[in-house]
């Protein structure tokens, strides 16, 4: 979807793209869940059976935490739901009354833990089945958001927006920001974007590569605007960038507000839910004594009195106290409204997810500025969902790192998979400033992203171009010399495979190798919370967590491609999956994947892959060569990697 003078029909266009896909995502949901037997969700990792409540643990705003056991320990093993994902409790079918939704917190040894609203009780009898669930939320905020820059007056800071993201305007900017640096150790390329960022008047975009220290400039960006008296809306397109960006200002003496549910939020930044904040009020305190009042005055309706003759009177008193509860009610919902409100308002900033920056939440609060990361990752409708809440906006984020998810391929196709970060980046140059200076990987390391990404325009700070495993201590491993290694599996047969029930791809034979790597690695005395081992299939990484369990349980990390993004490690084992005579490589070929997987390490990057299936992509091709001009070609004939 392309920029034109007619900013409204680009809001059509746009509007009819996210319905495509939000059928196109019920459909799906639909179709793995409800026409899927139970036994086969299992299969897949999507739902578990025989879960017994251990443990109900009270938690903030009125909820409960679920702590559940698994009667089957090898099907909690192969689940695959994230934090944060919703499912639903159930005993004898899914659409049951009784059955509880709730959100996916994380694993706590074998125990699953699940946040919910309401009474426990009913789930605490019997044993209890778990579903994902749908959420059309994300959907309904979307349409919500693109109807309210369809109908924002043009001449508002809402309507000037629209006509720089969708029409032919220009984006705006003062005089160059003279401030004084907060952080005096930002370098020249960080300097100039926080500048830019602050002088702009409708928008700005900040296009951070890895290791470049976007989330440091981001920082810089707020605490000035703060300083200055402005109130700034922080958003991102997930809960871990956010929480990231979050747990950064709170570390620079920012006050921060963290909407969002608990079970979606990092445990530090866990003090400043909001739902923490107004549990801790007196005013909240005030209201639950009100409906404490409210819920015995209920109970005493139900009581019957012996003795009482006289109806008519009765009838008086049960009116009065009908009417009595319903004021306690409304003055409750009014104290928590006004509590809540308060805290929003006070906040220096306030961080969200973009979808989260919800009108029920939120009403008509705007805030002065409105600072997007992970731009590039955020559908348009969601973006927008942030950026209806801010005068002005900067959008930080990298294009050539993971793009949205969107199911519907056409809807893709025609614009939804394009951002608006790209598309503006694209139509106004001047509008965004690239982060050169990068401060993770070893030369060797960023050599390939560098020159198929970036146009060879980044530099390597000269505290990371030549760090080595050797300065932490690690032997040296003469067979796999250097930081950039390729372990070629090509004429061994080892193919890729799909299971019978699973459509992800997987590799055994190749896993077990990969999984011998990583042992020959720890083995030469680098701890394994300094390593992590990546691949772009699900079913792959699976199977890797289950060959690499006892090295897991010591701080490896074993993350598919889209689960590592914004992280990183001293060491990553990237292994490639595909291996096939058809030379299929599948969406291997979307290259923005294999950038971040590549630029994850920090002093060692070791891929494991089939030369002869991987080079059929221009991209792997020329990988390779650089890895040969490195001298980092092992061929899996060479050795068993055993250990040192």
């Amino acid at each position: 979807m392309e920029r034109t003078t007619d900013d409204q029909e680009a809001l059509e266009v746009l509007g009819v793209l996210w319905e495509r896909e939000r059928i196109a995502s019920r459909d799906r949901f639909r179709e793995e869940r409800d026409l899927l037997p139970f036994a086969d969700r299992i299969r897949r990792g999507q739902a578990l059976r025989a879960l017994e409540v251990d443990e109900v643990a009270p938690a903030a705003g009125d909820m409960s935490l679920l702590w559940l056991t698994c009667g089957v320990s090898a099907e909690l093993e192969g689940f695959r739901l994230s934090p944060g994902q919703p499912v639903l409790l159930w005993r004898d079918r899914p659409d049951q009354k009784e059955a509880l939704a709730g959100t996916l917190t994380r694993r706590r040894g074998g125990r699953l833990g699940v946040m919910v609203h309401g009474d426990t009780g009913w789930a605490e009898e019997k044993a209890l089945n778990l579903d994902r669930d749908d959420s059309d939320a994300t959907f309904r905020r979307g349409a919500q958001a693109l109807h309210f820059f369809r109908e924002a007056p043009a001449k508002e800071p809402t309507g000037r927006l629209r006509t720089v993201l969708f029409g032919d305007d220009e984006p705006t900017f003062g005089p160059p920001d003279t401030t004084p640096l907060i952080d005096g150790e930002l370098n020249e390329p960080q300097r100039e974007a926080a500048a830019h960022a602050l002088a702009a008047k409708t928008v700005a975009l900040i296009h951070g590569p890895p290791g470049t220290g976007k989330t440091r400039t981001l920082v810089e960006v707020i605490r000035r605007h703060v300083a200055a008296g402005r109130r700034v809306l922080a958003a991102a397109a997930s809960n871990q960038a956010i929480d990231n960006l979050g747990e950064r200002l709170v570390a620079a003496g920012i006050d921060v507000l963290r909407l969002g549910h608990p079970a979606r939020v990092s445990p530090a930044l866990e003090p400043c839910l909001l739902s923490t904040q107004l549990a801790a009020s007196e005013e909240t305190r005030l209201a639950r004594e009100w409906l404490r009042e409210a819920q015995e005055l209920r109970r005493g309706l139900n009581r019957t009195r012996r003795g009482t003759t006289d109806w008519k009177a009765r009838r008086e008193e049960r009116r009065q106290t009908r009417n009595a509860i319903g004021r306690l009610h409304k003055d409750a919902r009014h104290q928590f409204s006004r509590t809540r409100r308060a805290l929003i308002e006070g906040a220096s900033v306030v961080c969200s997810t973009a979808a989260g920056a919800d009108a029920k939440l939120l009403g008509s609060m705007r805030w002065d500025v409105v600072v997007l990361d992970e731009a590039t990752q955020a559908a348009d409708p969601i973006a927008l969902s942030a950026l209806s809440r801010g005068d002005v906006a900067v959008l930080a984020g990298d294009p050539c790192q993971l793009p949205p998810t969107v199911i519907d391929a056409q809807a893709e196709r025609d614009g939804l998979g394009t951002t608006l970060f790209e598309r503006l980046a694209a139509q106004s140059p001047a509008s965004c400033r690239l982060l050169e200076v990068q401060h993770r990987m070893h030369a060797s390391i960023a050599a390939h992203p560098n020159a198929s990404h970036y146009e060879g325009r980044l530099v390597n700070h000269e505290s990371v171009a030549a760090h080595t495993l050797a300065d932490l201590g690690v032997a040296d491993d003469p067979l796999r010399p250097g930081p950039l290694i390729l372990i070629d599996t090509a004429g061994k047969g080892w193919d890729d495979e799909r299971g019978p029930d699973d459509p992800s791809t997987r590799n055994p034979q190749q896993a077990e190798r990969t999984a011998a790597e990583v042992r020959r690695l720890i083995s030469r005395g680098l701890p394994p919370r300094d390593v992590a081992v990546i691949a772009p299939y699900d079913a792959q990484v699976r199977l890797l967590r289950s060959l690499l369990e006892e090295e897991r349980q010591a701080g490896l990390s074993v993350r598919s491609i889209d689960g590592f993004q914004g992280q990183e490690r001293e060491a990553v084992i990237v292994d490639l999956v595909r291996s096939n005579f058809a030379g299929q490589v599948g969406f291997l070929s979307d290259t923005r994947r294999l950038n971040v997987a590549f630029t994850r390490a920090r002093r060692l990057l070791l891929v494991v892959g089939d030369t002869a299936t991987i080079t059929r992509l221009n991209y792997l091709a020329g990988f390779l060569e650089t890895v040969e001009a490195g001298e980092g070609y092992v061929s899996v004939w060479s050795d068993e990697a055993d250990l040192l």
